[in-house]
């Protein structure tokens, strides 16, 4: 027979791996490329620089309840990986749930919208494509 502390205990362990894998970064998850030392805080560039990449990541990912990851996952897969600076951009996308939800909605006539205003099934399914470049040095200034 079991005691129930042990019982208790195994139940939030498991309890808290669950909780922990739903916390992954995605910029870690779809990285592709090499890794070197860390040695401070990573630089974010506002657009892509002309230097030596460390690797790449690029994904899509469902929305929900509004939860998009940001420049803190950005920047800790940055570090993670030891890059000097990085580069990320997100923007919206439609899948093929979305583009039948559209058409659903306006008879067939993608971008018309209903009398009543716009589907629920449109509303509820987001997508967006991420993308995020790693650099192995700080960018150079140009005289």
């Amino acid at each position: 027979m079991r005691s129930i502390p042990n019982r208790s205990l195994r139940t939030l362990l498991a309890v808290s791996a669950v909780i922990l894998a739903g916390c992954a970064n995605p910029f870690m998850e779809n990285y592709v490329g090499s890794r070197q030392e860390s040695d401070g805080t990573p630089v974010r560039v506002q657009a892509e620089i002309e230097s030596v990449r460390l690797g790449v990541s690029r994904f899509t990912k469902k929305i929900e309840a509004g939860q998009l990851p940001g420049d803190k996952e950005a920047m800790a897969a940055a570090e993670e990986v030891g890059a000097k600076a990085y580069w990320w951009r997100y923007a919206p996308t439609f899948s093929s749930a979305n583009e039948s939800a559209r058409m659903g909605a306006g008879n067939g006539r993608v971008g018309s919208t209903p009398a009543f205003g716009p589907a629920l099934g449109e509303k509820a399914v987001k997508w967006y494509e991420f993308e995020a470049v790693f650099y192995a040095n700080l960018p150079v200034k140009k005289p």
